[in-house]
């Protein structure tokens, strides 16, 4: 009922395990006339490795594994550790592990939370228009958008960290006039948010 699958997503490991059994079964089954297609996968992408920092696969007979456990007891959540994996290169890449960039994963992630409560703190409402705001925003939307659909993760991410300082030096200068925009700027920006920070987005 579910095959052939739209588009499987795996290790490259994978390729001489189950992907090959997978695409055996799938021809002697076509060839006894059961099914009527001849392979399992309309499309096949392997995604990249996060090796260790110190260049190498994780392994725990190297002793380099990072485990997410001691992550979060530095003070990190889930979001931030996602958001680095995913920002850390393109998907299908290889990448070491760098621990540098998840203080700047998890500072974006306190600036996301820190404007969206200012703007539901605020009273001010005044009927100025903001098409600077608009206008960000609706670019926004389109580069995550079409990044989401390519599988540009990395760059979905850093859209994300551009449109934040937009938002910043615009409420520098004029404030959270003309709530309407900045609704939808914001209530845009968390469904953007949420397919790489899931509990958050999920919280605001």
């Amino acid at each position: 009922f579910w095959m052939p699958v739209d588009d499987y997503i795996g290790g490259a490991e994978h390729a001489v395990m189950h992907l090959l059994y997978a695409r055996m079964w799938t021809k002697v089954m076509f060839d006894a006339g059961l099914i009527e297609f001849d392979e399992p996968f309309k499309s096949l992408r392997n995604h990249g490795m996060i090796l260790a920092p110190d260049g190498r696969k994780m392994s725990k007979s190297w002793g380099n594994v990072i485990a997410p456990d001691e992550i979060i007891e530095q003070g990190y959540g889930a979001d931030a550790i996602r958001l680095m994996e995913l920002f850390i290169g393109p998907w299908n890449q290889e990448a070491a592990w760098s621990v540098e960039g998840m203080g700047g994963c998890f500072r974006f992630l306190q600036r996301a939370w820190s404007i969206t409560q200012e703007y539901l703190e605020s009273t001010e409402d005044s009927k100025d228009k903001q098409p600077e705001l608009m206008a960000t925003t609706h670019r926004t939307i389109k580069k995550v958008s079409e990044d989401l659909k390519s599988m540009g993760f990395n760059t979905a991410i850093a859209a994300l960290m551009a449109f934040t300082n937009d938002l910043y030096k615009i409420k520098a200068v004029s404030g959270f006039d003309d709530k309407t925009a900045w609704g939808f700027a914001l209530e845009n920006f968390v469904q953007l948010l949420a397919p790489f920070a899931p509990h958050i987005a999920d919280e605001l």
